[in-house]
């Protein structure tokens, strides 16, 4: 008998920790996306792997990404971290630009009135 593959034990424990997070029981959530509680309770210990098909359906169900589901919190939230801080980065660069633009407005009307 083959053991557990890592990748189906880290995926079954992010499914199970998402499904108590939301204080849902493996019979209800195995009943929204169309399967026993055995095969979820299967998923969640790692046994058994996922599909794409029901990958999606948690997905919708637990209303997160599958990059969640497949890689944990932390691998979910630092992809949002990198977003938001190439955001604010953006945000910084157009201050920038508007302050730029406002001391060459500044120093044009500056030489305007020099040249009068």
């Amino acid at each position: 008998m083959q053991g557990k593959k890592p990748i189906n034990v880290r995926v079954g424990a992010n499914i199970q920790w998402l499904r108590e997070e939301r204080h849902l029981t493996q019979e209800g959530l195995s009943e929204k996306i169309g399967v026993t509680p055995n095969h979820l309770s299967a998923i969640e210990r790692g046994v058994s792997g996922i599909s794409l098909e029901l990958l999606e359906k948690l997905c919708q169900e637990l209303s997160v990404t599958a990059d969640h589901i497949l890689f944990g919190r932390k691998a979910a939230e630092a992809n949002g971290e990198e977003l938001m801080s190439l955001l604010r980065s953006i945000d910084q660069g157009q201050a920038e630009l508007t302050r730029l633009g406002q001391t060459i407005e500044a120093l044009t009307e500056q030489l305007i009135r020099l040249r009068q």
